[in-house]
């Protein structure tokens, strides 16, 4: 489950990102500040942290190939979006993420059964002290990406 969640899905939407570099698709006309992105975004990451989505995923090999395209879709979605979004969108979606993935993390953590069928429950705890982990950092590396912008915003 961690391998999942906290490698897998980040290499994807990686690979997403990386493609929103190299390929000459814009999708400005249907994304004007970022914002049909930023939801695609959310709404993806917020889909594949329900166990029962983690567990349809393994079961089926149609649902592992949604999955795949989903998150380098969101990827994708993310760094276009990236470009033509204010700081304070970017801002909105991002501590939306920390807050979704740190709390998915504590029930993970905090649940007294096993959440996803295939999964053992030591697994489970461990991809919430990473969902946690990963909340924080997601905020730091954003701040990290983007002070200059924020600098020169405040000042």
């Amino acid at each position: 489950m961690a391998r999942h969640m906290l490698v897998e899905f980040p290499l994807l939407a990686a690979l997403g990102a990386a493609l929103a570099q190299v390929l000459p698709f814009d999708l400005k006309p249907v994304d004007r500040y970022g914002l049909t992105g930023w939801t695609f975004a959310s709404l993806v990451a917020a889909f594949w942290m329900i166990p029962a989505a983690l567990d349809a995923a393994l079961g089926s090999a149609g649902m592992n190939a949604v999955k795949y395209a989903s998150l380098v879709a969101a990827g994708f979605a993310v760094r276009a979006a990236m470009r033509r979004s204010p700081p304070a969108l970017e801002a909105f979606f991002v501590g939306n993420f920390a807050w979704m993935a740190a709390t998915v993390g504590l029930i993970y953590q905090e649940a007294e059964s096993r959440l996803c069928l295939n999964y053992l429950a030591d697994s489970q705890q461990r991809a919430g002290r990473g969902l946690v982990v990963a909340a924080v950092a997601v905020l730091v590396a954003w701040f990290a990406l983007r002070a200059r912008t924020l600098q020169s915003s405040f000042g």
